[in-house]
């Protein structure tokens, strides 16, 4: 979604057609070996997120890629997840998700090694005690679907996903991020509602092979600033709670930071949590 929304505006900085082109598998990584694999010429670029630079290294014995592959034209936009329960469940407070989750008594949405959704659920488990299920789907349209049918109690998607949820049902419990959203403005964050403050936001960064020409990096990064500053694109991102970086939060620089302290960060949670290599 949000590549597509960059699109437009990013062929009309650069002169020349951006396309879109999505190709799942293997949490990212299907995606990512590609563009490692491609010429340094900054015509096929990577818009890659957390679980691709941050938790598959500490997650897979083999990677066809490696997060070192790639040089960052900035940070695109980051988005809060949201902790859902289904209606059937019963639950409708965190005392309430405690409770159970402290029994050993949830079952939690989970997908793929290294998804999003799968990492969201291991940090509520943990902070929950750890004894709960996680019951692996192919995405998160397929857990939000069971969750509507009451087969699964909880999930922990991104807001663009989560709210939609919301709005045909699901009930909002706390959002997993430093503040609340405006679109569900009483729903706690996780520290406010007592479970601790899991810090799980999803960034998604902009990316093009190392060793692509400082001066088509600098066009790049000049075209995704152009796009993040276009109102349409702003607004599309403020109603899918997804936060547009601010001016000191753009460029490489920013990018490269924040990469370097979240692989470090998640590799210590996935060691703690006990999440096993494939």
């Amino acid at each position: 979604v949000m590549g597509r929304l960059i699109a437009q505006p990013m062929s009309q900085k650069l002169g020349q057609s951006v396309v879109v082109e999505n190709m799942a598998g293997a949490s990212g990584g299907v995606a990512a070996a590609r563009v490692a694999r491609s010429p340094a010429d900054g015509h096929l670029l990577f818009l890659g997120h957390i679980g691709v630079f941050a938790f598959n290294q500490h997650l897979f014995n083999r990677l066809a890629y490696d997060p070192a592959d790639f040089i960052p034209a900035g940070l695109v936009a980051t988005n809060p997840m949201v902790l859902i329960v289904s209606r059937q469940s019963g639950i409708t407070n965190m005392e309430e998700l405690k409770a159970r989750g402290r029994a050993g008594r949830l079952s939690i949405g989970s997908s793929g090694l290294g998804t999003t959704l799968h990492m969201g659920g291991v940090m509520v488990n943990k902070a929950l005690g750890g004894g709960n299920t996680l019951v692996p789907y192919r995405g998160g349209g397929p857990a939000i679907n069971d969750l509507h049918a009451g087969v699964l109690d909880v999930v922990v998607d991104q807001a663009l996903t989560a709210l939609p949820a919301v709005e045909a049902g699901a009930r909002a419990i706390a959002v997993t991020g430093p503040t609340r959203l405006p679109q569900i403005p009483s729903t706690p964050t996780t520290r406010e509602a007592g479970l601790g403050e899991l810090d799980l936001e999803v960034w998604n960064i902009l990316t093009a092979v190392r060793g692509t020409p400082p001066p088509i990096m600098a066009a790049v990064t000049e075209a995704l600033a152009h796009a993040l500053d276009d109102a349409h694109v702003r607004a599309r991102f403020e109603a899918a709670s997804a936060r547009a970086p601010g001016p000191t939060e753009r460029g490489p620089e920013v990018a490269i930071r924040l990469v370097r302290e979240e692989q470090a960060r998640w590799g210590q949670f996935i060691r703690e949590a006990g999440i096993e290599r494939e």
